[in-house]
């Protein structure tokens, strides 16, 4: 395996999803790049299911790819991403889900725009959801997408300001992660995505949304039910106290002024969505907001999803 050659690592942590990860393996197996210039890097996160069997068996199938595998046994999705740097070779390393879909151009796109813009230490892409039943849900809007990790602000580049990329679909310089430091194994299995961009936005660290770098994000129709939105959105809050929990008193006072006024807002938003005549739209903007604050003073516990 040439690592001298290789400018990008392509990591994907995986725990006991066998029937999506061949669709994401696959996705990096037609891209357009040329493939001494990535390795993909695999992490069974201690799957029960056959997901060794499949990765060894993708290994077999593929020989000219240059891919890394290996099995993370401390269970959460930050342990398996650390894990990922410590293995990765590339000059890059990016993240992308067992569940996602990289478009073919998503490799080529990615090394461009790190070549392009080289005062930009991370880029993140557009993350465009497949539902299993076909359908984006009723109640989904542009200010609650987060809950399922979508992300579409349109087709221009432009930075990451109050907004960050999301875990499917992230890439960083690897010197970034030697410099500051990877996730925070606090936070197991939401938000710690959130936890390194915050770190690297406190260090000056640039961080550019490229609508090129496409990657598609497959959610399972329990994944849109009202029990799972419930329990994600207190995921949300809970990380979000475990992210602060050293941040001292301010920052957890700000916090909760930001979500409180988040959560009025969304009575406003309540009223406009139905003056048009979309109920779920307007009450799922109350809700996950009311959740996320629930989780928020449930005591830092981040919620198993």
């Amino acid at each position: 395996m040439p690592d001298y050659s290789i400018l990008l690592s392509v990591v994907i942590c995986t725990y006991n999803r066998a029937k999506y990860l061949p669709d994401a393996l696959k996705s990096l197996t037609l891209q357009s790049a040329n493939c001494f210039d990535f390795e993909i890097v695999i992490v069974n996160n201690n799957s029960t299911d056959n997901t060794e069997l499949l990765c060894l068996d993708f290994i077999k199938k593929n020989p000219s790819l240059n891919i890394n595998y290996c099995i993370e046994k401390q269970p959460g999705l930050s342990f398996a991403r650390n894990r990922g740097i410590e293995e990765a070779q590339g000059t890059f390393i990016s993240f992308i889900d067992d569940d996602g879909i990289a478009r073919e151009d998503y490799v080529a796109n990615l090394l461009k725009s790190f070549d392009d813009h080289p005062n930009y230490g991370a880029i993140g892409g557009k993350v465009i959801p497949i539902y299993e039943s076909g359908e984006e849900p009723a109640w989904m809007n542009k200010y609650i997408q987060g809950v399922v990790s979508k992300v579409d602000y349109g087709e221009r580049k432009s930075d990451f300001d109050k907004k960050f990329p999301v875990g499917c679909n992230m890439a960083f310089r690897k010197k970034l992660f030697e410099k500051y430091g990877g996730f925070n194994t606090d936070l197991v299995y939401r938000g710690d995505d959130k936890f390194v961009f915050v770190n690297l936005k406190k260090n000056g660290v640039k961080v550019l949304y490229d609508p090129e770098v496409y990657v598609n994000h497959f959610i399972d129709a329990y994944r849109v039910e009202k029990k799972f939105i419930d329990k994600i959105s207190k995921s949300i809050g809970a990380s979000e106290r475990l992210r602060l929990q050293n941040e001292g008193v301010m920052a957890n006072v700000g916090k909760l002024i930001e979500y409180f006024f988040k959560f009025g807002a969304s009575f406003v938003l309540f009223i406009l969505f139905m003056f048009k005549g979309q109920y779920l739209k307007g009450i799922y903007s109350i809700r996950v907001m009311w959740f996320t604050i629930i989780g928020y003073f449930s005591g830092g516990k981040s919620a198993s999803l």
